[in-house]
């Protein structure tokens, strides 16, 4: 069968004016050379892209980077505001606690612990 196609195809061929075979052939080549360049553009076109991509995850992942640092900074300076209040909280009930002790002894007739009135 393929040796009664394969004749078939020759004697089509060789029925053909070499000018028509000659245009056919030209008409492949330019085909096929028009494809060639399709791919050689698409593959240009697609390398710029992935450049292009890899630039905006570049700038990306500075920002997100910037981003995290800012917060952790941020939340850094939460921690050492509410540890300088605490410690404020702390000194004050302290100081208050000793104001408490001085009254009570002032009262109980301890005058060294009153505090002295100009």
């Amino acid at each position: 069968m393929r040796m009664i196609a394969a004749a078939l195809v020759l004697a089509c061929a060789a029925a053909q004016p070499a000018a028509a075979q000659d245009a056919i052939l030209a008409d492949r080549m330019s085909r096929e050379a028009e494809l060639a360049d399709q791919n050689r553009r698409s593959e240009a076109l697609n390398a710029e892209v992935n450049r292009r991509n890899a630039e905006v995850d570049a700038r990306n992942a500075a920002v997100r980077a910037a981003h995290e640092k800012a917060e952790a900074d941020y939340r850094k300076a939460l921690e050492d505001r509410d540890a300088a209040q605490a410690l404020a909280v702390s000194q004050h009930l302290k100081a208050m606690e000793a104001w408490r002790i001085a009254v009570a002894a002032c009262r109980a007739g301890d005058l060294t612990a009153c505090e002295p009135h100009e």
